[in-house]
C-alpha cells in the first residue's frame, strides 16, 4: 500500500488524472462504437469536459516533468483539475437527474421540449441513418444508475482525490 501512496504526489497526479479521464472517455467511445449506444447532446458535452481534464493533466504533468521549476505549482495544477472534475461531476449529475425525471432538461433534447432539426437532420432521421437520441432517456443502466450517473460518481471521486492530493501530498 505504501508504494501506491508514494506514487500519488501532486507532481504525478495530473498525469494519473488525465489517464483516468481518458479511460472514462474511452468507455464512452466503447459504448458508442462497439456496443451501439448513441450519445445525446449532453453526453457529448460531458466528453468535452473530460477532454479538458486530459489536456490540463497532460500539460501540467508533462510541464512539471520537463521543467522541474514548475513543480512549485503542483498544488495549483491539482486544484485546477479538481475544479474541472467537480464541474464534470455537477454536469453529469445534472444530466442524470434529467434522465431520472428529477428536473427538466433543455427543451432542445428532451421529450417535453421542441427539437429543432435542420432539413439535413430531419432527412437523416427519416431515412434511418441517424437516430433521435433524447437527453431525458437513459440509454443504458446498471443497478439503476445511468452512464451519466456513473460519470458523476467517478468525476466526483476524482475531484476529491485531486483536491486531497494537491493539498496534502505536495
Amino acid at each position: 500500500m505504501n508504494s501506491i501512496t508514494s506514487c500519488l504526489t501532486a507532481q504525478r497526479w495530473p498525469i494519473l488524472a488525465a489517464i483516468a479521464s481518458a479511460l472514462i472517455l474511452g468507455g464512452a467511445y466503447f459504448f458508442q462504437y462497439v456496443l451501439g449506444y448513441e450519445p445525446c447532446a449532453l453526453c457529448y458535452d460531458q466528453r468535452h469536459i473530460h477532454k479538458a481534464v486530459i489536456l490540463a493533466g497532460l500539460a501540467g504533468g508533462l510541464g512539471m516533468m520537463f521543467v522541474p521549476a514548475l513543480q512549485k505549482y503542483a498544488m495549483w495544477i491539482c486544484i485546477l483539475l479538481a475544479a474541472i472534475l467537480a464541474y464534470s461531476a455537477y454536469f453529469a449529475g445534472w444530466h442524470a437527474g434529467i434522465e431520472y425525471d428529477w428536473w427538466e432538461g433543455p427543451a432542445s433534447c428532451t421529450t417535453t421540449g421542441s427539437v429543432d432539426f435542420s432539413t439535413v437532420d430531419l432527412m437523416a432521421v427519416l431515412d434511418g441513418t441517424a437516430p433521435v437520441v433524447l437527453c431525458d432517456e437513459a440509454a443504458w443502466t446498471l443497478l439503476g444508475i445511468s452512464m451519466a450517473g456513473y460519470n458523476a460518481i467517478m468525476s466526483f471521486g476524482l475531484a476529491i482525490a485531486s483536491a486531497y492530493i494537491g493539498i496534502k501530498r505536495r
